[in-house]
């Protein structure tokens, strides 16, 4: 009768545990920045604690957060602060990572090619 206890504690305390242990299974995300001013997928739907790594595949890109309004010159990129990876160069096969811990959709741009339509959003689950 013991062992019968005994088992059904250490079944019980592994189910609790495992109700509160976080996922370590994050996953990183792929986004390609081409030369067709595009990002490739433009749209992307994760979990929260997944990352998004954008991989420049040809020219020189950006990506930052924010959103994108109708300027009287066209798209303007208007940056929320959350991430902004600089200029990234052709010629070093640059990227960049970003980790969304918040739920959300996140819309995002490249500051040099907003004009020609260079958008994209995150949706974290």
């Amino acid at each position: 009768m013991k062992k019968v206890v005994i088992v059904l504690n250490i079944v019980f305390l592994l189910l609790i545990f495992s109700l509160t242990t976080p996922s370590f299974g994050a996953t990183t995300h792929i986004v390609e920045m081409t030369g067709n001013y595009e990002f490739v997928p433009s749209s992307l739907t994760i979990k929260q604690g997944d990352s998004v790594k954008w991989v420049l595949i040809e020219k020189d890109h950006e990506v930052a957060s924010g959103t994108v309004i109708e300027g009287p010159d066209g798209r303007e990129g208007v940056p929320d602060g959350l991430w902004n990876s600089d200029t990234l160069t052709r010629g070093r096969k640059e990227s960049f990572t970003y980790t969304f811990n918040s739920t959300g959709t996140f819309p995002y741009y490249c500051e040099s090619h907003v004009d020609q339509g260079m958008i994209g959003s995150i949706t974290v689950e």
